[in-house]
């Protein structure tokens, strides 16, 4: 038979309510009583009973977090954020990619009610309503990260995706650009459609050529974005117009893409076309040319939802009701060497 709490707090000499804190990591217990609690338990031979944890509290101390593209490194730091308040609060955190798929989304959220967790962190797919529907009807605290849907009453942490796209429109524009390229994803998570906007309204303000701005769309994976803008400029260099001298994508993980089949068209960056991205991920700054971006404090809004999230689960089990909010984040615009004045021959 396992060890319990009771035996571990009887070797110890402290309470089995501190040994419980302590197993949680709070932040209440000294790190000298966390290290002895974690000798005495595994010297004792000590495993958490996870159903009889649940049956005493009802709850399961794990949070669900579904994101659309797991191989995105911004859904690492939606993790990364969210993590660390959850390992702060005792909970867990399980995690599933739908990788762009709908139908993997509703399985994942179904297989993750089973597991009877307590509530979702979720950047959803283009078509989310089943997986909501699922999450409503179950009664399961949730907060949606990066997105705002009209129809759905929901809790949500975001950017100001319109104000940091219409950012790097003027910085652009500043710059000298007078023809753009924008690299769409609509309806993708993160309300990439949202920044497409905010840079055309921008450049509505200029008085440009009614044909200065060219909008792509892809479904928001370096491999479309790749295939897209190297089929798309190679038409407009075979027929020799190509006019566009700055191209703005609506993620880095699309620019990534783009930036590749520049490469791969012989088209130097800048010194041929500047390019931009979107979000500031980890690998932004580490390629060649570093990427101009817009950085979402992606970490801090994974560190926010996760704690508005458990103030959810928090009054959930008080059985009391919440409204649903919208928390926005003021995005930075951050400049490296992808861009620059536009060369004319």
């Amino acid at each position: 038979m396992s060890a319990t709490l009771k035996d571990i707090a009887l070797q110890l000499g402290i309470s089995v309510n501190t040994v419980s804190r302590a197993l949680r990591d709070m932040q209440d217990i000294s790190a000298e009583t966390k290290q002895a609690v974690r000798d005495a338990a595994e010297s004792l031979g000590y495993r958490k009973n996870m159903a009889a944890s649940r049956l005493r509290t009802n709850r399961s101390h794990i949070i669900g977090l579904v994101v659309s593209d797991i191989s995105n490194p911004l859904s690492a730091s939606f993790a990364i954020g969210a993590e660390k308040i959850c390992k702060e609060s005792g909970f867990t955190i399980m995690m599933g990619s739908s990788n762009v798929s709908s139908d993997v989304e509703t399985d994942i959220v179904a297989s993750m009610l089973e597991h009877g967790i307590d509530g979702f962190l979720l950047v959803p797919s283009r078509e989310h309503d089943k997986a909501l529907q699922l999450i409503q009807q179950a009664h399961v605290p949730f907060v949606i990260l990066g997105q705002e849907f009209p129809d759905v009453p929901a809790n949500v942490v975001k950017s100001n995706d319109f104000e940091g796209a219409a950012r790097v429109a003027k910085y652009l524009y500043g710059l000298g650009h007078r023809h753009f390229i924008c690299l769409d994803v609509p309806g993708y998570f993160l309300k990439q459609s949202q920044r497409c906007e905010g840079f055309q309204s921008a450049l509505i303000n200029y008085d440009l050529d009614d044909d200065a701005l060219t909008i792509f769309s892809c479904d928001g994976t370096r491999s479309d974005a790749y295939l897209v803008m190297r089929s798309k400029l190679e038409v407009l260099l075979k027929v020799g117009q190509l006019t566009a001298t700055a191209i703005f994508c609506t993620s880095d993980f699309v620019a990534f893409g783009a930036c590749q089949a520049l490469h791969d068209l012989g088209l130097k960056i800048p010194e041929d076309i500047s390019i931009a991205g979107y979000d500031n991920n980890d690998f932004a700054g580490m390629i060649n040319p570093p990427l101009t971006t817009v950085d979402i404090r992606k970490e801090n809004m994974g560190e926010r939802g996760a704690k508005l999230l458990l103030e959810l689960i928090a009054k959930s089990h008080m059985n009391q009701r919440s409204h649903p909010g919208v928390l926005t984040f003021t995005p930075e615009l951050i400049i490296r060497q992808s861009t620059a004045r536009p060369r004319h021959d």
